[in-house]
């Protein structure tokens, strides 16, 4: 089955994304360093109006997130609100300078983490904040947290060696456990799946699973490089990568490897496999590739032209992903 190109959208600009577009009814909203938010006709990549939520710091936007009727997004210091209706910045609340965790929107709250080491809750249809914690560490939080009925889990990092994933009560923001599980970075965060938390330790280079109620290791996969980006867990898999350019697939419930896939090149930090449809997506150097969930068989790859620098998106048989000066649809 080979890929072909859909559209192609770029700036007028030469500028990266480096966040997973989202989709709400028939718009793709992705993020470029020119610090503009864009809403591009799903089927077409045309452009229909962008709304600017950076400031500053190259990078330092988020993956967009839709509820309520707003599109969230971190960028320039703040978690932004913007109205789809009027296009414009309904509420902003202030996180830092250089903060890049992607907010999390979860009934009729948002959740998000700072650098300084901050997770605060807000209301998503206010902006009013219900609360903010600093995490006792002072770790910096870069990664996107986690969020079930009772927690909110977030990977923090010192560098990129040393780190934690820590659970809070959901409710009040008061610490519940915490884990010794390496750096989690810009691009990644924990993966909670029924009573697991899966996390990548950066140059710890392991995959560890952790019991949500107690942050207790019940598993761990060492490899031989650095890892990064979100782990995706699906049907008793889970697939992650890093920059010793290898994809796995593990079993779920006992950490053992099921299959791995060498790369052709280390795929960008900010670059997380996907599952959907019993196949495995994601974009490695300049090539984006698909393989079959059980077997890791490959069955396609689409050379792009430019570094792939997003997780991939699927919907509707369609692979939306972004790289450097473009986002691509590909079907």
């Amino acid at each position: 089955m080979v890929k072909r190109a859909r559209w192609k959208f770029a700036p007028s600009s030469p500028v990266t994304t480096r966040n997973t577009p989202a989709i709400h009814d028939g718009v793709l909203f992705a993020n470029f360093d020119n610090d503009k938010l864009y809403a591009l006709d799903l089927s077409k990549g045309k452009e229909l109006w962008n709304v600017r939520v950076g400031g500053g710091v190259p990078e330092s936007i988020s993956n967009p997130m839709v509820a309520h009727g707003l599109l969230f997004v971190v960028g320039g210091g703040q978690c932004h609100a913007v109205d789809l209706g009027t296009h414009a910045i309904r509420w902003s609340v202030s996180c830092d300078a250089e903060a890049t965790s992607s907010p999390i929107v979860v009934d009729d709250d948002v959740y998000v983490g700072t650098r300084l080491g901050e997770v605060v809750a807000i209301d998503a249809r206010t902006g009013a904040e219900r609360w903010r914690v600093q995490l006792r560490r002072g770790e910096s939080v870069q990664s996107a947290v986690g969020v079930t009925r009772e927690y909110v889990v977030v990977g923090t990092s010192q560098g990129f060696a040393e780190g934690h994933v820590v659970a809070l009560d959901r409710a009040t923001g008061v610490e519940r456990w915490s884990a010794k599980a390496g750096a989690m970075g810009h691009g990644g965060a924990p993966a909670i799946n029924g009573s697991t938390v899966y996390a990548l330790s950066g140059m710890g280079k392991r995959l560890r699973a952790l019991d949500l109620a107690s942050g207790k290791e019940r598993w761990s996969y060492e490899t031989r490089g650095a890892l990064w980006g979100t782990p995706a867990v699906a049907d008793g898999v889970v697939c992650f990568t890093g920059d010793h350019a290898i994809l796995h697939a593990l079993n779920e419930k006992t950490g053992k490897e099921l299959w791995s896939v060498t790369l052709d090149k280390s795929p960008a930090a900010t670059v997380s496999p996907a599952i959907a449809g019993g196949v495995v997506y994601m974009g490695a150097g300049n090539a984006i590739h698909a393989w079959t969930f059980r077997e890791g068989t490959e069955r396609w790859r689409w050379k792009a032209p430019y570094r792939v620098t997003t997780a991939p998106l699927v919907a509707d048989g369609t692979v939306y992903v972004g790289c450097e000066r473009a986002v691509i649809a590909l079907a």
